[in-house]
C-alpha cells in the first residue's frame, strides 16, 4: 500500500516574532531620530548664542535643496531607463529555462523593484549631493578676481569657484548614466531583449537604441571631463612647484585635448550604432580610447 505525504508547507512567522521585529525597528528609528535631533538642536543653540543662526539656516537649506536635487537627478533617469527597457521588451522572445526561472522569481517583485531601485540609488546620490552644498553656494556667490592665469588666460576665479562645481556635476552625470546603462542591460537581459548564445549576442532594436544612446551620452560626458582635466593641470602639486610644469604644458595638456576629441568621436559612433546597429566600430574605438588614456 502506497501512501502519499502532504507537501511541506512553510509555517508563517508567529505573531510574537513579528511584533518583536516591528518593536525593535521602531526603537532603532527612535534612537536614530533622537541623536539626530540632539545634534541639530545643539548646533542651533551654539550658532544662536553667537548670533550666526542665519548661517546655520542657510547651511541646512542648502543641504536639503541639494539632497532633493541629487535624489531627483538620479532617481528620475533610472526610473525612466527601467520603464523604457521593460515596456519596449520583446513580447514573444524565446527564453531559456534559466531566464524563465529568473522571471518567475523577479515577476512578483517587479513593481516594487521598478520603484525601489530608483529610490535606493536616489537616496545615495542625494546624500552625496548634499555634501557638495558648499561648492554650489560658492559658485552662486562667485566674483572675479581680476587676475588671469598665464596658460589659458582665464580669470583665477574659474579655478576657485567654477571648476570644482563643473567637475562634481560631470562626476555625478557619469554615475547616473552608468547606473542607467547597468539597469537597462539587466532588464533587457531578464526579458529577452539581450540574448547571449554560444557564439553570438543578439540585441533587440529597442534595447540597442537605448543602450547605444546611453553609452554615447556617457562618452560625451567623459569627453567634457577630459577637456576640463586640462585646466586641473594648473592646480597640480609637484615636488618643487604647484601648477603646470614643462611636461604638463607640452605633453599632458595636448594629450588631454586629443583624448577629449577622440571621446567625442567615439560618442558619435555609438549614436550611429543606435541607427544602423553595428557595435564593432564603437566597441573597438572605446577599447583604443581606454588603452590610450592609460
Amino acid at each position: 500500500m502506497t501512501t502519499t505525504s502532504a507537501p511541506n508547507q512553510a509555517t508563517p512567522p508567529s505573531p510574537l516574532r513579528r511584533a518583536v521585529g516591528i518593536t525593535l525597528a521602531v526603537i532603532a528609528a527612535l534612537v536614530v531620530a533622537f541623536f539626530t535631533f540632539a545634534s541639530l538642536f545643539a548646533d542651533w543653540l551654539w550658532y544662536e548664542q553667537l548670533g550666526f543662526d542665519g548661517v546655520l539656516v542657510t547651511q541646512w537649506t542648502a543641504r536639503v535643496a541639494m539632497f532633493l536635487v541629487g535624489f531627483a537627478a538620479m532617481a528620475v533617469p533610472v526610473f525612466i531607463a527601467i520603464q523604457l527597457a521593460y515596456r519596449l521588451r520583446p513580447v514573444y522572445a524565446r527564453l531559456s529555462s534559466q531566464l524563465d526561472h529568473y522571471q518567475e522569481v523577479v515577476e512578483p517583485l517587479r513593481r516594487l523593484a521598478m520603484w525601489g531601485i530608483p529610490v535606493f540609488f536616489g537616496f545615495f546620490s542625494g546624500f552625496a549631493a548634499s555634501a557638495q552644498w558648499e561648492t554650489v553656494w560658492l559658485w552662486f556667490n562667485r566674483v572675479p578676481t581680476g587676475d588671469a592665469d598665464p596658460q589659458f588666460g582665464l580669470d583665477t576665479s574659474f579655478y576657485l569657484f567654477e571648476l570644482p562645481l563643473y567637475s562634481s556635476v560631470l562626476g555625478f552625470a557619469s554615475a547616473v548614466l552608468l547606473v542607467c546603462i547597468l539597469v537597462t542591460a539587466l532588464v533587457a537581459y531578464l526579458y529577452g531583449a539581450v540574448r547571449v548564445g554560444q557564439r553570438e549576442l543578439r540585441i533587440s532594436k529597442s534595447a540597442r537604441i537605448q543602450l547605444a544612446v546611453l553609452a554615447g551620452l556617457y562618452l560625451a560626458v567623459q569627453a567634457v571631463s577630459l577637456w576640463l582635466d586640462r585646466y586641473k593641470t594648473l592646480l597640480s602639486e609637484g615636488e618643487r612647484i604647484t601648477g603646470a610644469g614643462y611636461t604638463d604644458v607640452n605633453a599632458i595638456i595636448p594629450g588631454l585635448t586629443i583624448l577629449s576629441i577622440v571621446a567625442v568621436l567615439v560618442a558619435v559612433l555609438f549614436f550611429v550604432t543606435a541607427i544602423i546597429g553595428r557595435w564593432r566600430f564603437p566597441l573597438i574605438a572605446t577599447g583604443l580610447l581606454i588603452v590610450s588614456s592609460l
